[in-house]
C-alpha cells in the first residue's frame, strides 16, 4: 500500500494568516489559520499531527485539508464506463465497490514554485497510470492573501490524437470544521437522487427539508451525501461565535456536493463540474450531469476562492 508523506511541507503567510501545503500528499493544503491576540484559529480540519510526522495510506487519507479532485469527482459506478468505443475498468476504491474521488490526491505532485503567499504544484499523468489511458498535466495555484484563500486548477490533455476526447471531471474537497455547520446557506435548484451506495441515479426538484437558501443549521447527529445542481456557486457558512466562510466558484463547477457525517468533527461542502457517476448517467442519456470533455491539447481551468471573516474583525468593523 502506498503512503504518502507530508514532508516537506510549503509554509505560505499574509499577516496573521498562516497555510502549509503538501505537494507530495497529493497537493494538499494541510492547514490554514489566523492568529490574533495570541489566539489561533483553524479554517479547515488541520492535518493530525501524526500524519505530519509518519504520513498516512493514499487509499485511507486523513478528513482533514483540502485535496483535489481529477479526473473525476466522487464515484463511478462499479469503475466501469465506455467512452467513444472504449471500455475503462478503473481501480475500485478499498472496501467500496466503487471507483472514487479519482487519483489526483493519492499520487505525489511536485512543487513548481513557493513564495511567501503562493505556490504552485503541477501532477503530470503518464497514460495507462490508474487504469486512465489518456495523458495530461495538471497545475494548482494556491494564493493565501489577508483573509482569503484562492485555488485554481488546470489540467491540459497532451495525449495523442489516436484517442479521443478525454472525459474529465475536477473539483475541490474542503474538511470544513463541524462547528461551521451552526449555520449553512446556499441556492441550488436540483439535487440528484441517489442509492443506498450513494451513487447518483435520477435528478429533481430540491426537497424542503434538503433546502438550504434560508440558511440554517446542519445537527450534529444528522448525516447526509447530498449531489446537488445548479447551484448559484455560493455558499456561506457560520459557526456560533459569528465566524464566517464565504466561498464562490467559478461557472463550470456548476454542482456541489455536501457531505456531513453523523457525530463527526467535520463536514465538506465540495464545488465539483459534475454529479456522482456523471459517466455513465451521461452515457445513459441523462442532460446536464456536468461531465466535461477535453480534447487533445486543449486546457480546462476552474478556480474557487475561500473568504473569511473572524467575528472580532467583523464586531470592530464601523
Amino acid at each position: 500500500m502506498t503512503t504518502l508523506l507530508l514532508s516537506p511541507e510549503c509554509s505560505l503567510r499574509n499577516g496573521e494568516w498562516q497555510l502549509t501545503l503538501s505537494p507530495s500528499a497529493g497537493g494538499r493544503i494541510t492547514s490554514l489559520s489566523s492568529t490574533r491576540e495570541q489566539q489561533t484559529t483553524d479554517w479547515i480540519v488541520p492535518m493530525p499531527e501524526q500524519c505530519r510526522q509518519y504520513g498516512f495510506p493514499a487509499s485511507a487519507w486523513p478528513k482533514a485539508g483540502i485535496y483535489p479532485l481529477l479526473p473525476f469527482s466522487n464515484r463511478i459506478r462499479n469503475g466501469k464506463f465506455s467512452w467513444e468505443n472504449l471500455v475503462l475498468s478503473l481501480p475500485l476504491h478499498p472496501g467500496e465497490p466503487h471507483a472514487m474521488h479519482g487519483f489526483g490526491h493519492t499520487v505525489e505532485w511536485q512543487l513548481l514554485a513557493c513564495d511567501s503567499n503562493s505556490a504552485e504544484m503541477l501532477y503530470s499523468h503518464n497514460s495507462g497510470d490508474n487504469g486512465w489511458p489518456w495523458a495530461f498535466l495538471a497545475k494548482q495555484t494556491i494564493v493565501l492573501e489577508a483573509g482569503a484563500l484562492a485555488m485554481k486548477m488546470e489540467i491540459v490533455n497532451i495525449s495523442s490524437d489516436a484517442l479521443p476526447p478525454m472525459p474529465l471531471g475536477a473539483g475541490f474537497h474542503p474538511y470544513f470544521p463541524r462547528r461551521f455547520a451552526h449555520h449553512v446557506g446556499f441556492d441550488a435548484h436540483q439535487l440528484w437522487q441517489a442509492d443506498a451506495e450513494h451513487v447518483a441515479i435520477g435528478v429533481g426538484d430540491v426537497p424542503v427539508q434538503y433546502d438550504y437558501r434560508d440558511a440554517r443549521p446542519i445537527a450534529r447527529d444528522e448525516e447526509m451525501t447530498l449531489y446537488y445542481g445548479g447551484w448559484k456557486r455560493q455558499a456561506g457558512i457560520t459557526d456560533q461565535q459569528g465566524n464566517r466562510i464565504a466561498m464562490s466558484a467559478s461557472p463550470l463547477l456548476a454542482h456541489l456536493v455536501l457531505h456531513a457525517p453523523a457525530a463527526l468533527d467535520y463536514f465538506c461542502i465540495e464545488p465539483v463540474t459534475h454529479v456522482a457517476d456523471a459517466f455513465n448517467l451521461a452515457q445513459a442519456g441523462f442532460a446536464n450531469t456536468g461531465l466535461q470533455r477535453l480534447p487533445s491539447g486543449q486546457t480546462f481551468s476552474c478556480d474557487i476562492r475561500l473568504d473569511f471573516f473572524d467575528a472580532i474583525t467583523v464586531a470592530e468593523s464601523p
